[in-house]
C-alpha cells in the first residue's frame, strides 16, 4: 500500500488480504494496527481514483476496527471522519468512476451503493464495540442514517437499522449489568435524544410494505428496531408512536392499518402499562377488520398482551374484567376465521387462560383459586375450542389449528375454578366429548405418512386434555367413568407412537390417583394390556405408583405383574426402570414383598456384576451403566424401606454394601457420581 505507483488491482488485492488477516488473527502490536489503519484510511480518501480500491479499503476497515485504539481521540476522529466522508460522497453520487475499466453511470451508482452499504456496516461494528464513545458523533450519525432511510436508494437502509438495533441492545445490556452493580461507571443517557428523533423515521419505513422484497425487509427491520427503541427509551416513544397509530389504523389502505396494528405490538415491552391503556380497545376494533392480514396482526398482538401483561398477580393489568366479555366474544369469533387467524386466536385464548393459573400460597395451605372472573366464560370457551378442533369426516387428522385449540382447552380446564358450579358442570360435560373424539381417532385408519404423524399428534393432545381433566376433578372424578377412560388409554398403549404411549401411561397414573384405592376394581382391564411387548419406562414407573396407591389391595394381581417384570429384564433398556419398579413395589406391599425377595435380589446381584460396565469409557455404555446403577439403587432403597424381617434386611444391606464397593472401584463412575441423589426418595411421576 505504501509502494509508489502500485497498480489498482495490486492495491485491491492487498487490502483484501489485510482484511482476512485481521479477521483471523486475534492479537496485534498496536503500532502494526496503526500502520495498517493509516494505509486503509488513505485508500478510502478521495485522492484514490479507483472505486474498487476504495471499496476494498472500507471492507478491510470492518475487521481492523476490532483491533483499533478507539479510545484515542485522534484515531477515533480519523475513523469516524473517513466513514462519514464515504457515506456522504456515496449519497451525493460524487464518487469518481473506476480507472480500471470503462464504467457508465449505472455501474458508478452501483459502486456508490455498495460503498455506502459497507461504510454503514463499519458503523455497526463500531456500535457493537465502542458504543459508549459515540456521544460526540451521534448528531452526525443520526443525520446520515435518517437520510439513508428516507432516501430513494434503499441500499444501506438495512445497515442503518442494524446500527440502531445494536446501539439499543448494548444500552439494554449495560442497564442490566448496572442493576447488579453498586456503582454505575458508564452513562448512556445521551442515546435517548437521538432515538426519540429516530422514531418518526422508523415509523415511515413501516409504510414501505408494498414493492420488492428489499422494501418489505426494511419494513420488517424497522418494526424490529422500534421494539428495541421502546425497550430503551420507554414512555418517551409512546406519543409519537400512538399518533402514527391514530393516523393510520383506520386508513383505507390495509397496509397502513396493518402497520399501525403492528406498532401496538412492539410497544408492549418498555413503556408503562398506564401509557398503553388504549391498546386493547384498538386491537379489538382491528380484529373485526375486513382484511385477513390486519385481523391476524391484531390477534397476534392481543396474544402478546396476554403473554406479557396479563398475570392477575401483577398490580396493574392492561385489561380488566370490564372488557373481558368483549375480549372473549371477539376471540371466539376469530377462532372460526381462516386457519391462520383461527390458530392465533386459540393461542391467545391459551395465554388468556394461563394468566389465571392458581398461585400456591404458603407451604401447608391449599392453593388459592384466582380464576373466578373467567368462570362465566368457561362453558363458551369449551364449546368454541371443541368446535374449532372438530374432526372433519374427509380429513379426520386435521393439524395444526386443532393442536393450538387442544392446548388452549387444556389450559382453560387447568385454571377453571371447581368451586364455581357452572365451571364444574362444564368440565363434566367436556370429558365425554373428548372421550368420543379419542375413540374416533383410534378407530380411524391412517395410511399416508402425513396422516400417521397427525394421528399420533392428535392422540397426544387428546390424552393430555383428558389427563388435565382427571387431575382437575381429582377425588370428585365420577367412578363410573373410570373403566371407559381406562379402556381408551389402554388402546393408546398399543399404538405405534411412543409419545402418545407415554401420555396415555401418565394419564392412567392420574386416573388411578383420582380413583384411589377403588382403582383395584379396574386392574383386570389394565392387566390385559400389561405384557412384555407393551412395557416402556414411563409405563413401568406408573405401575410402581399404582402399587403405592393400592398398597396391599393389589396383592391378588401381584404374581402376574412380577412375572411380566421378570420377563422384561431380558430387554437391556428396561432393566433400570424395572428395578426401580421393584423398589416401589417393595415399599408399597411391605412384608408381603418378602415372597419375591430372593428372586429380586438375585437379579439385582446379577445386574450389579461389575463385568458388565466397570471401567468402560464408551460414552453410550457409560450412560447405560449409570442408568442401570441408578435403577439398582432405587430398588435397594425401596426394599430396605419396605421389608420388615431383620434377617432379610441384613442380607439386602450386605448386598448393597458390596455393590457400593464395586461402584467405588469403577474408574468410569465420575459422570454417575455427579448425578442427583433422587434415588434416596421415591419419585412421583404425574
Amino acid at each position: 500500500m505504501a509502494q509508489q505507483g502500485a497498480s489498482p488491482p495490486l492495491k485491491q488485492a492487498t487490502l483484501e488480504a489485510l482484511g482476512y488477516v485481521f479477521e483471523e488473527i486475534l492479537e496485534f502490536d498496536p503500532d502494526e494496527v496503526n500502520t495498517v489503519l493509516d494505509a486503509i484510511i488513505q485508500a478510502m480518501n478521495q485522492t484514490e481514483l479507483c472505486s474498487e480500491v476504495r471499496l476494498a479499503a472500507v471492507k478491510a476497515l470492518q475487521n481492523v476496527l476490532k483491533h483499533a485504539n478507539f479510545a484515542n481521540d485522534d484515531c477515533r476522529n480519523l475513523i469516524m471522519s473517513a466513514t462519514r466522508d464515504i457515506i456522504t460522497e456515496s449519497s451525493r453520487g460524487s464518487l469518481r468512476p473506476s480507472m480500471s475499466a470503462e464504467s457508465d453511470k449505472a455501474e458508478s451508482d452501483k459502486a456508490a451503493e455498495m460503498m455506502k452499504q459497507e461504510a454503514f456496516s463499519c458503523l455497526v461494528v463500531i456500535a457493537s464495540k465502542y458504543y459508549t464513545m459515540l456521544e460526540p458523533y451521534m448528531e452526525t450519525i443520526l443525520s446520515l442514517t435518517t437520510e439513508a432511510l428516507r432516501g430513494d436508494v434503499e441500499s444501506g437502509a438495512l445497515q442503518c437499522i442494524e446500527f440502531w438495533i445494536t446501539i439499543c441492545e448494548k444500552v439494554i445490556e449495560l442497564r442490566e449489568q448496572n442493576m447488579h452493580d453498586a456503582i454505575s461507571t458508564v452513562d448512556c443517557s445521551f442515546i435517548e435524544k437521538p432515538l426519540s428523533s429516530l422514531v418518526p423515521v422508523l415509523l415511515e419505513t413501516l409504510l414501505k410494505q408494498e414493492g420488492d422484497d428489499n422494501a418489505q425487509s426494511i419494513s420488517i427491520s424497522g418494526l424490529t428496531c422500534l421494539g428495541f427503541v421502546a425497550r430503551t427509551i420507554g414512555d418517551a416513544i409512546v406519543p409519537c408512536a400512538m399518533q402514527f397509530v391514530e393516523d393510520n389504523i383506520r386508513a383505507s389502505d390495509w397496509h397502513s392499518r396493518k402497520a399501525a396494528t403492528s406498532v401496538l405490538g412492539v410497544l408492549l415491552e418498555g413503556p408503562s402499562i398506564e401509557k398503553l391503556a388504549p391498546v386493547v380497545r384498538l386491537l379489538l376494533d382491528r380484529m373485526e377488520d375486513p382484511n385477513m392480514h390486519v385481523r391476524y396482526t391484531a390477534v397476534h398482538t392481543l396474544r402478546r398482551v396476554f403473554e406479557l401483561m396479563h398475570p392477575p398477580a401483577c398490580a396493574n393489568r392492561i385489561f380488566t374484567s370490564a372488557n373481558l366479555p368483549r375480549i372473549v366474544a371477539v376471540l371466539a369469533k376469530r377462532s372460526k376465521d381462516v386457519p391462520e387467524v383461527s390458530e392465533e386466536a386459540c393461542v391467545a385464548i391459551y395465554f388468556l387462560a394461563k394468566g389465571y393459573e392458581s398461585i400456591s400460597s404458603e407451604p401447608g395451605h391449599s392453593k388459592k383459586e384466582i380464576s373466578s372472573e373467567l368462570s362465566p366464560f368457561v362453558s363458551n370457551l369449551f364449546d368454541v375450542l371443541v368446535s374449532t378442533s372438530a374432526l372433519a369426516k374427509e380429513t379426520p387428522f386435521r393439524i395444526p389449528t386443532s393442536a393450538t385449540a387442544y392446548k388452549a382447552l387444556s389450559e382453560v380446564v387447568r385454571v377453571s375454578n371447581l368451586q364455581d358450579y357452572d365451571a364444574s358442570v362444564s368440565i363434566g360435560v367436556l370429558m365425554p366429548r373428548i372421550m368420543r373424539r379419542l375413540n374416533t381417532v383410534l378407530d380411524a385408519k391412517a395410511s399416508l405418512s402425513g396422516d400417521k404423524m397427525n394421528r399420533c399428534d392428535l392422540l397426544v393432545l387428546l390424552c393430555e386434555v383428558l389427563h388435565v381433566i382427571i387431575q382437575k376433578l381429582g377425588n370428585t372424578f365420577a367412578l363410573w367413568r373410570t373403566p371407559f377412560v381406562l379402556l381408551l388409554f389402554c388402546r393408546v398403549l398399543t399404538c405405534e407412537c411412543s409419545t402418545a404411549r407415554d401420555k396415555a401411561a401418565l394419564a392412567i397414573g392420574a386416573l388411578a390417583d383420582a380413583t384411589g384405592p377403588d382403582f383395584v376394581d379396574h386392574m383386570p382391564i389394565l392387566l390385559q394390556h400389561f405384557s412384555v411387548k407393551l412395557l416402556f419406562p414411563t409405563y413401568l414407573r406408573v405401575i410402581g405408583n399404582i402399587f403405592l396407591i393400592l398398597g396391599n389391595r393389589i396383592l391378588p394381581y401381584c404374581d402376574s405383574i412380577m412375572n411380566v417384570l421378570y420377563e422384561g429384564l431380558s430387554k437391556s433398556m428396561l432393566k433400570s426402570p424395572i428395578f426401580e419398579c421393584f423398589g416401589m413395589i417393595a415399599l408399597a406391599i411391605g412384608k408381603d414383598f418378602e415372597e419375591y425377595l430372593q428372586d429380586v435380589t438375585e437379579k439385582l446381584k446379577e445386574a450389579a456384576n461389575p463385568r458388565y460396565y466397570a471401567n468402560v469409557f464408551d460414552e453410550k455404555k457409560v450412560e447405560y451403566g449409570n442408568q442401570l446403577r441408578h435403577g439398582i439403587l432405587n430398588a435397594y432403597s425401596g426394599i430396605l424401606k419396605g421389608i420388615k424381617d431383620p434377617e432379610s434386611l441384613f442380607k439386602v444391606a450386605l448386598d448393597l454394601i458390596k455393590f457400593i464397593e464395586a461402584v467405588g472401584k469403577d474408574q468410569s463412575r465420575c459422570a454417575w457420581w455427579s448425578m442427583p441423589t433422587s434415588w434416596l426418595t421415591v419419585p412421583y411421576y404425574y
